[in-house]
């Protein structure tokens, strides 16, 4: 059988998805074109492949030194090859994953365990970057994700007002931040009236990475899946 891997290992994976997030972050601010590089797609591919597998090395290490010894040798060759990290639209269906790899009774035997694996399930709301993360890791495994980048604009005033480059907004007589405004219209990025420099106007251009198929935000996918699977991974270590 395979060996485990540490938690040791696992926490210098999640060091090293950290690191690696830090520099996916960086190229997508330094990017300057319409399309997204293939820079950004290989590095992105590698975080998303990384962080799907990090839920089942997690898993695996909690099969090899808890579930493993009470089976019998034909038991352990046949479930070994079964562990993966649920990913369930039910509870009902959970049980039945959890049974493909002799732990069935997981609420019972271990409920700190089962309960982790629980609350991250998408039947819970919030917890869609789990079904994403699997589903764009699978991908992966095809081709290079593809992705596309959305740009808004918006402007700013007083940093406490956003208006969107879209949007139609009229004021009337109105105080920003102790800033009196008479009048002041912004329509589809056109601006007229009052614009008071001590609102200190900017424009403000935000740009996202999505993934392909589903409008994905690529960065926040990365920045939860991480955040969760961390969470996970001290649940986990506290057991074992």
């Amino acid at each position: 059988f395979r060996d485990a891997p540490s938690m040791e290992e696992i926490e210098q994976q999640i060091e090293y998805l950290r690191k690696r997030l830090t520099e996916l972050v960086g190229l997508c601010e330094k990017e300057t074109t319409s399309h997204v590089s293939t820079e950004v797609r290989n590095v992105a591919q590698d975080i998303i492949t990384r962080l799907n597998r990090l839920l089942d090395n997690i898993l695996y290490d909690f099969f090899e030194k808890k579930v493993r010894p009470s089976l019998s040798k034909e038991q352990a060759k046949t479930y070994e090859k079964q562990v993966q990290f649920p990913v369930c639209v039910q509870l009902s269906d959970l049980k039945g994953q959890l049974g493909r790899f002799g732990v069935s009774d997981l609420e019972i035997s271990n409920p700190s365990i089962f309960k982790v694996i629980v609350v991250n399930q998408p039947y819970h709301t919030g917890n869609e970057w789990l079904p994403h993360l699997r589903k764009y890791s699978n991908l992966g495994h095809r081709k290079l994700i593809a992705q596309s980048k959305k740009r808004a604009v918006s402007l700013v005033l007083g940093e406490v007002i956003k208006i969107s480059g879209g949007a139609g907004v009229t004021m009337n007589n109105v105080v920003i931040n102790g800033v009196p405004i008479k009048h002041l219209t912004v329509d589809k990025g056109m601006i007229s009236g009052d614009l008071d420099p001590r609102l200190n106007p900017r424009v403000e251009i935000q740009v996202t990475y999505l993934l392909e198929g589903d409008n994905i935000d690529l960065l926040l996918l990365c920045e939860e899946s991480l955040k969760k699977i961390e969470e996970i991974s001290e649940t986990f270590g506290a057991v074992i």
